[in-house]
């Protein structure tokens, strides 16, 4: 059997961040804690480090409160009522590693007072423990620790302290199809020789819109590894490749990246210069170009690959891409692209896309959602338009299934007349064509 334990002053709770002058908002900041069962009894509790839910962190700054929010997803939720318990055996600390990243949303520089609390078991939780343990239920606070945080645009300001003072050189854009290529010198400022480890000693920071670090964004310089020792005043440079497909997938907007040099002594930034990953009209036109004479699917055609991974963000600029200037099968493209662009807000993900046809009481088919029927323009049928959807099927990402909602007055006749005109598009779906629910 076990039984809950009463008394809270049982089980103590440090807090621990890496010793340091500073961090900078962005790094994976260790913050970790450890338990201390302070009683002669064998403990068990849920430690759940990912959800908030039996933990919360706090962090002041003068007026400033942040705290930590707990999740609230269902389904993680419910993965932490059953979990297996952790132990805490008498005397023994038992210790958790989380980053700082995953309790608080920081975004301001300063000195930070951190201090946390953590409930041993919550009221819907149930862990799996054996014989002759006591389930922990109540609750321990942590001793504040303080720690300072910058933000990147504050720890960039501070690199003429550096000892090792870094300048970073290049184009204002990553480009499209080839790889955008950087120099970064290296200058030693101190009094003695310092050794340098390229390029395991140094990391990417793209910041987005709002000065952040962007996730997602690489952060490795690929290079081979190099042991380097600078002597006083020794300059040195470096070149920086950054991979075509670096940015796949991510916000069309203009990053800044800095280069970050750090070691167990010391840590200095680069300056941060701009990089536009933007797509105007003339970009869009030369990939157009370039994927109109490519591989059919968009496995080989980068040109086509990249458009379609940012469709959902070209839609403006694909409008004014001059078609003039393009042979056939670029125009065809091109009108292609801004019907997709125009369809991806219906659904932004890839899968399976079930489109929903009305059929009314004098027989005629049309769109129920009211944002497909918006994308079509013309005097094209129904059949036609659908066609025309399909056809675009692959730039989307969709694979598509049809359902037909009639009114509830509407005569049989005019459903199975329904079904008979869409029959020839059913070897392009997913599925056969069913039918959904009546409409009022």
């Amino acid at each position: 059997m076990t039984a809950p334990l009463g008394n809270a002053a049982e089980v103590e709770l440090r807090l621990a961040i890496p010793e340091a002058p500073f961090h900078v908002i962005g790094d994976p900041v260790p913050l970790r804690w450890e338990f201390v069962n302070r009683g002669d009894q064998r403990l068990a509790f849920m430690w759940e480090g990912c959800c908030r839910l039996n933990g919360r962190v706090t962090a002041s700054l003068g007026q400033l409160t942040l705290h930590s929010d707990p999740a609230t997803s269902a389904a993680q939720l419910t993965a932490h009522r059953f979990a297996r318990a952790a132990r805490l055996l008498p005397g023994k600390p038992a210790i958790f590693e989380t980053n700082l990243g995953d309790w608080l949303n920081i975004d301001r520089s300063g000195e930070y007072k951190l201090t946390a609390r953590y409930t041993g078991l919550l009221d819907n939780q149930q862990p799996q423990v054996g014989r002759g343990w006591q389930l922990w239920k109540n609750s321990a606070t942590a001793e504040p620790i303080r720690a300072t945080l910058l933000t990147p645009s504050d720890y960039i300001a501070r690199r003429n302290q550096a000892e090792i003072a870094l300048r970073l050189d290049g184009p204002d854009r990553l480009l499209p199809l080839d790889p955008t290529m950087l120099e970064l010198k290296l200058l030693n400022l101190s009094e003695t020789p310092k050794t340098i480890h390229w390029p395991s000693d140094f990391a990417l920071w793209f910041l987005d819109a709002t000065g952040g670090r962007s996730p997602l964004a690489p952060t490795s310089i690929r290079a081979a590894p190099e042991k380097l020792v600078l002597a006083k005043n020794q300059r040195l440079a470096k070149r920086i490749e950054i991979a075509p497909s670096a940015f796949d997938g991510r916000s069309l907007e203009q990053y800044r990246l800095f280069v970050d040099f750090k070691t167990a002594e010391s840590r200095s930034p680069s300056n941060a210069v701009p990089l536009d990953w933007r797509l105007n009209a003339a970009d869009l036109q030369q990939l157009i170009r370039l994927a109109s004479g490519g591989a059919k699917t968009g496995r080989r055609n980068r040109p086509l690959k990249l458009m379609r991974l940012h469709l959902g963000e070209l839609g403006q600029a694909l409008a004014h891409v001059p078609a003039s200037d393009l042979n056939e099968k670029g125009k065809k493209l091109l009108k292609e692209l801004q019907l997709a662009a125009a369809l991806k807000p219906f659904s932004k993900k890839p899968g399976l896309v079930t489109v929903k046809l009305g059929i009314t009481n004098d027989g005629s088919i049309q769109f129920a959602d009211e944002a497909l029927a918006q994308a079509f323009q013309g005097e094209k049928t129904i059949t036609d338009q659908l066609d025309d959807l399909l056809n675009i099927r692959k730039h989307l990402g969709w694979s598509v299934a049809i359902q037909l909602h009639p009114y509830a007055t509407t005569a049989n006749k005019h459903v199975a007349a329904a079904f008979e005109k869409l029959k020839s598009l059913e070897p392009l779906l997913a599925k056969p064509i069913i039918l959904g629910l009546l409409q009022n």
